[in-house]
């Protein structure tokens, strides 16, 4: 196996997934199929695709791997895709000494998830994605890693040297308190497992999903959040990768691809709106999603909205902008010159209006 094949990543310059043969039936329960997302070259090299059948470590006391049904669904390639749950006995790595097995859901539907805890009532569950979202990995070495796992590959260990999202423990910290948070990655438990031991010092992860959780779908890994064993309109996914939720678009919050800035600060400006998200009416997720998802210019919207992750909580409840643009031409006769002058003036208005006083600012360019 190419050792790139172990993680599944996107390729700094966002370019289309690559698309491969779904695995054969016969070796997908016991051995990883290519990555779903198309490789993305980093400083310190070059990681695929994570997720694979999952085994007992040694001394740990905990299942990684499961018996039947392990294999990825493959759905169909020429249409539609299948959303069918699987048939055998999925095992569920919580992230502790136990070993979770999925429940029936409905009429024989075994799902991913084991029964929602008690603590966790209430809570929306949230996936998270690992790769370029949480951590930048890279077989080639990296100037000071935060982790470095070994990885046996074929009976040989590659060092897997990781990066840590800028503040991705405050992130993991808040949502850990107002989610029930599942890692789901379409990388290999054999990476995915160890990385998120040493990630995780929260014990955020109720569970945490691999690659053969995944639906094969036209060359692609996609996280089916029918398949969790939740209801789907309480489940939000954040993802680097359109490909991984084109099965739920509406409940993504998208997240850009992260590699090796440090100065990047996304996962904090997202922590007030998945607070937000956290406490709004069911009848109002969907809405403030779909807000999320507009693309972002400046910290506003195209529709001129603020958006959510930017705003702090104190900041205004409405904000119209209007933007007038006054041409002026004049003509001046000189003996037998005859001059034109023409000036254009664009004035911006910003109205801000908060608990009913409105604050206007104008600002003019000539």
């Amino acid at each position: 196996m190419d050792p790139s094949g172990v993680i599944t990543q996107v390729q700094r310059d966002e370019e289309p997934l690559a698309t491969f043969p779904p695995p054969p039936a016969a070796a997908a329960a016991a051995a990883a199929a290519v990555t779903t997302k198309a490789s993305k070259p980093r400083k310190g090299g070059l990681l695929h695709s994570l997720l694979c059948c999952w085994r007992r470590r040694s001394g740990s006391g905990r299942l990684r791997g499961a018996g039947n049904g392990d294999q990825a669904d493959q759905g169909d390639q020429g249409g539609g895709h299948n959303h069918q749950g699987q048939t055998g006995t999925h095992t569920i790595n919580t992230g502790n000494s136990a070993t979770l097995q999925g429940h029936h859901d409905g009429a024989n539907k075994l799902s991913l998830l084991p029964p929602l805890r008690p603590s966790d009532q209430g809570k929306m569950c949230l996936v998270i994605d690992l790769d370029e979202t949480l951590v930048h990995s890279s077989f080639k070495p990296v100037s000071n890693p935060d982790f470095v796992v070994p990885v046996e590959i074929e009976g040989s260990v590659h060092q897997v040297y990781v990066l840590k999202r800028p503040f991705v423990d405050e992130f993991l910290e808040r949502v850990g308190a107002l989610y029930e948070c599942v890692l789901f990655t379409a990388s290999l438990s054999k990476y995915a497992d160890p990385v998120a031991d040493l990630l995780d010092k929260w014990n955020v992860f109720r569970g945490r999903l691999f690659r053969e959780s995944c639906a094969f779908y036209r060359g692609n890994y996609v996280k089916d959040l029918n398949r969790l064993g939740r209801e789907v309109h309480r489940v939000v996914i954040i993802d680097n990768s359109p490909a991984s939720y084109m099965f739920h678009p509406d409940n993504a919050v998208p997240v850009g691809s992260w590699f090796d800035d440090m100065a990047d600060t996304e996962l904090r400006d997202l922590i007030p709106f998945f607070d937000r998200l956290a406490h709004a009416p069911p009848q109002e997720v969907y809405g403030l999603l779909r807000q999320q998802q507009q693309p972002q210019v400046g910290g506003l919207s195209q529709t001129g909205t603020m958006h959510p992750a930017i705003v702090s909580p104190t900041a205004a409840a409405t904000t119209t902008i209007v933007i007038t643009t006054t041409t002026t031409t004049a003509t001046t006769v000189t003996g037998k010159q005859q001059t034109t002058t023409t000036t254009t003036t664009t004035t911006t208005t910003t109205t801000t209006t908060n608990n009913g006083q409105a604050t206007p600012t104008t600002t003019q360019y000539s």
